[in-house]
């Protein structure tokens, strides 16, 4: 019997996992489809483009009916010229008449001269030529009419009111649905919880996906506007036929939140006293658990902050003229950067230049706020008066941010409706609706975290445990660590494409593993390789041979007993590593140059007839390299050593003291064995960087009698980057990148493995 009940049991969890599972499935594919063009019911009209998605629908809506205004424009221009410098006659107002004439003349001549000399719009936006505007003998057209799409929407459903009834109504049942599986996904969220906060979600997501599927009968009523009505504008209804699955998907949804719910129920019948779902917030606020809402705004506000520095993420990108390579952070706190490629069009008054300077504040404001909402994040883990604190400044960020995205919409828009589009060209910010999510997310989730967080005392004083205070004064550096040391690994998508530098990448110059392959296809190439190679090597080799060198000095300098010799020798090994390598090849040129110190005395002294250059030639140029390594960084190198030094306990000296030992039998029995453990942590850093063995020294000394001996790895890569323009090989100085990081890496684990079999100890 007991073992019927306890499969009985086992079969209700099972059960409730597998719902638990399905909707959560079925809600996020739902959330997914709404970003998806080609299932997007809002496509009503054969005369749209297949890139309709319900959230573009939603918040671009000019975009949305885009095809139909200028295929409305088209017709009603058909076999008419317009004037292009208007109807003076109807203007009361004679001056301002007379400065639209010469705004419309100057732009046609500037129109004309254009033609002549630019066939297409590849041009440098950059080049300085273009800002001189004394050779066409007129000034910049300064006035410019911007055309709102409020009129021209307006003046379209003035003629066509059935149609744009149509496309209204299909806007409307797109921001319906968007918000109807926004709700479904919040209340997703919700059932990451327990008890009655889980069922609330449950009963969230049913009641979602029943306006889910509601919101389809705006589509099919739109369509069937769109086919009755009796205008004689061409507009190919079309019926949206992907309604079936923003039905079925949330019937679904409906039917396992359903379930899911009863499931719950029953297994909460079978303990203490039955629950019910009750709109009494006490009983919900004793159970409910607060930290995986503070997890959620903690990592979106790490997430907004990361996305602030991908250029393929900035919403702020409003024109394909802007560089694809400038990020949010830099929009907003860049300005000559970010409108660096539109100087043409604002001085040819093409655009008006509140529309960037609208752009660049409202980028400015995102950053400002997205940076409070990580600075929200970081108070939150203090006690419940900073908690408070950090709620103010999270609601204060993300609504800020919040409400910037709508500037750099609204400058999006005003962009979008300049008469020269062709020469502005407009981009739409896709990846906004991406901010607008996270931010409103962040903005929920601490919203449910300020309500649960109790009230701080009137004395309470802010305060964070001291190991979250570590944490977050180490945070910064995590965060440059990812900015500069992962972040760009995203160049390494370079290598699977004939990219050549200016070019754009598409996958019409995806080239899959060839540059990979090139090594082991080409011999020439291969030859190259091996030599770098044995090159890197050997001069890495050699590094790792004397790594014991400032060990050695650290010891000796530590057992001068006169501390000012000390002091002064320390200081005089030190100084050279803060001596760029190109100071470092003066002064080897003065003394070892055809004039320098020691060819000027052996010819003096009658020794040699004539001065050398004993800086050319390959000859032991590798332990020439190692003997200038070694000469710059001796000093800074024992730093690590002495400091190693100081902490050995006296006492161990004491005791050999007495034992009688001598210096030397105490430097090599407490000492050498005291310093091992550090000087086997950089062995292994040495072991693992060693195809990293820098590049300024040899870029430096480098010359054409000893250009292969000395040509290292890092070298070989930056001169096929940025030998010659025409040389350049991006992508296979990219492979070769790759291929370095991945034997550090490998190198890096093998040697700390090995440590740690042979000495018991390794770096992690």
């Amino acid at each position: 019997m007991n073992t019927h009940k306890n499969k009985k049991f086992n079969l209700s969890k099972l059960l409730n996992t597998v719902l638990n599972y399905t909707v959560k499935v079925l809600v996020l594919s739902l959330f997914i489809f709404m970003f998806i063009g080609r299932l997007s019911p809002s496509r009503i009209s054969g005369r749209m483009t297949p890139n309709k998605s319900i959230a573009k629908t939603a918040f671009f809506f000019k975009s949305y009916v885009s095809e139909i205004i200028e295929m409305n424009k088209e017709q009603d221009n058909s076999g008419e010229l317009e004037n292009p410098f208007g109807n003076l006659s109807e203007s009361t107002d004679d001056e301002e008449s007379y400065d639209d004439f010469y705004a419309n003349f100057a732009a046609m001549v500037a129109a004309s001269a254009e033609e002549d000399s630019d066939e297409d719009l590849d041009y440098d936006f950059s080049d300085s030529s273009w800002d001189d505007d004394s050779e066409l003998g007129f000034e910049k057209a300064e006035k410019i009419q911007l055309v709102k799409f409020s009129d021209e929407w307006n003046e379209f459903k003035l003629s066509h009111e059935g149609l744009a009834a149509a496309f209204e109504k299909a806007r409307t049942g797109s921001l319906f649905t968007f918000f109807a599986v926004f709700l479904t996904l919040l209340g997703i969220y919700f059932i990451y919880g327990t008890k009655k906060i889980r069922r609330i979600g449950c009963i969230i997501v049913c009641f979602g996906s029943i306006l889910t599927a509601f919101s389809m009968t705006f589509y099919s009523g739109a369509y069937n506007m769109l086919n009755e009505t009796m205008d004689m504008f061409d507009i190919q209804p079309l019926y949206p036929s992907t309604i079936p699955v923003f039905i079925v998907f949330p019937a679904f949804a409906f039917l396992c939140s359903l379930g899911l719910f009863i499931s719950d129920k029953s297994i909460a019948a079978k303990k203490a006293d039955s629950e019910k779902v009750t709109l009494d917030l006490e009983p919900i606020k004793s159970e409910f658990n607060p930290f995986p809402f503070q997890v959620t705004f903690r990592i979106l506000s790490l997430l907004l902050f990361i996305l602030l520095f991908i250029p393929g993420a900035n919403p702020a990108r409003i024109s394909l003229n802007i560089n694809r390579n400038v990020s949010l952070f830099t929009s907003g706190f860049s300005y000559p950067t970010y409108i660096a490629n539109l100087q043409r069009a604002l001085i040819r008054g093409w655009l008006p230049e509140s529309v960037t300077r609208i752009a660049w504040i409202s980028s400015l404001i995102a950053c400002l706020g997205i940076t409070a909402c990580g600075v929200g994040s970081c108070m939150s883990v203090g006690n419940n008066k900073l908690k408070r604190y950090a709620h103010i400044t999270l609601f204060a960020g993300s609504g800020l941010a919040f409400a910037s995205l709508f500037g750099i919409l609204y400058a999006y828009n005003l962009i979008s409706s300049s008469p020269n589009t062709d020469r502005v060209l407009p981009l739409e910010p896709g990846s906004i609706s991406i901010f607008f999510i996270l931010l409103a997310i962040i903005f929920v989730s601490t919203l449910v975290t300020f309500i649960k967080t109790p009230a701080p005392e009137k004395d309470e004083k802010c305060h964070i445990e001291p190991s979250l205070q570590l944490f977050l004064m180490i945070l910064p550096c995590l965060i440059l660590v990812f900015l500069f040391s992962y972040l760009p690994l995203w160049g390494w998508r370079y290598a699977f494409f004939d990219y050549n530098p200016g070019d754009t990448l598409s996958m019409d110059s995806w080239v899959g593993l060839k540059w990979f392959k090139a090594p082991f296809e080409n011999a020439a190439t291969r030859s190259d390789i091996l030599r770098v190679l044995r090159n890197t090597l050997i001069m890495s080799g050699l590094g790792i041979l004397g790594s014991w060198l400032p060990m050695a000095f650290a010891i000796f300098l530590s057992e001068i007993k006169n501390l000012p010799a000390r002091k002064i020798i320390q200081t005089l090994t030190t100084i050279p590593n803060f001596i760029s390598w190109v100071l470092v090849y003066a002064i080897a040129f003065c003394i070892f140059g055809t004039e320098g110190f020691i060819s000027s005395l052996m010819v003096n002294s009658g020794i040699w007839d004539k001065g050398k250059n004993m800086l050319m030639g390959s000859q032991g140029i590798w332990i020439k390299m190692w003997l200038w390594g070694v000469w710059k960084s001796l000093g800074w190198s024992a730093i690590m050593y002495i400091a190693a030094i100081s902490g050995i306990d006296q006492q161990l000296y004491e005791a050999a003291t007495v034992d009688g030992a001598g210096r030397f039998q105490k430097i090599w029995h407490i000492t050498v064995p005291e310093l091992m453990p550090t000087y086997i942590v950089l062995l292994i850093l040495s072991i693992s960087g060693i195809l990293s063995n820098g590049m300024d020294q040899y870029l430096v000394f480098k010359n054409p009698t000893n250009k292969d001996p000395i040509e290292v790895l890092d070298l070989y890569v930056y001169q096929l980057t940025f030998g010659s323009t025409s040389n350049s090989n991006i992508p296979f100085s990219t492979v070769v990148s790759m291929f370095k990081s991945l034997v550090s890496v490998i190198l890096l684990f093998l040697t700390n493995k090995i440590s740690k079999i042979v000495r018991g100890n390794s770096i992690f």
